[in-house]
């Protein structure tokens, strides 16, 4: 019983790092995909310390579909952490459209 959790733990460590290696990218391990192409970057805010940026990249999951993937990374001294999000194609021509009406 001793051994259960450092177990447990290692072994989540482990999935993880397989999931890395074969994704090859943060983002692919964490929404179960590789990279396709990165699309574009979109600073959020440049403060002189710290950084938020969004990051739009066009992914494909183990079954051959495609899916875009929406990362905002944020960046300051010491600190670093990004938080990644999987749209499907619909939800992301769904997001363009309201971004555009809300950008008129």
């Amino acid at each position: 019983m001793d051994y259960l959790f450092p177990i447990l733990f290692l072994g989540i460590i482990g999935y993880f790092i397989l999931r890395y290696a074969r994704s090859g990218s943060l983002v692919g391990a964490l929404l179960g995909g590789t990279i396709k192409r990165e699309v574009g970057k979109v600073e959020l805010t440049g403060r002189v310390m710290t950084s938020q940026t969004l990051n739009v990249i066009r992914m494909e999951d183990a079954e051959g579909e495609d899916f875009v993937a929406l990362s905002v990374v944020s960046k300051a001294p010491l600190a670093i952490s990004m938080v990644p999000y999987r749209l499907s194609r619909a939800q992301a021509q769904e997001l363009a459209k309201l971004l555009q009406q809300a950008a008129v």
